[in-house]
């Protein structure tokens, strides 16, 4: 299990470091993939580069827009228009 969990780290490291290449997402979809299929708790990092709606990598920088208000984290996916809060204290 720890070599997974390590897996995933190492893969979304990767795909961060340049968030718009197309190899980027491939390894943030695979080390998704890889949490799916073992069932681990995903990282909040991790939770964030997905959108919830359709399911599409989409790194908060690039592919999404961020805002802040009464206390949450609004996200809106630039891909499918989605818009999903999160609390912030």
């Amino acid at each position: 299990m720890k070599a997974t969990v390590d897996s995933v780290k190492f893969l979304m490291m990767q795909a961060y470091h340049d968030p718009s290449s197309k190899l980027s997402e491939k390894q943030a979809k695979l080390a998704n993939r890889i949490a799916l299929k073992f069932r681990m708790n995903q990282p909040y990092e991790l939770k964030l580069l997905f959108c919830k709606r359709c399911k599409e990598y989409s790194p908060p920088v690039y592919f999404k827009t961020i805002r802040v208000r009464k206390g949450k984290l609004i996200f809106t996916c630039k891909k499918c228009g989605s818009v999903y809060r999160i609390p912030f204290k």
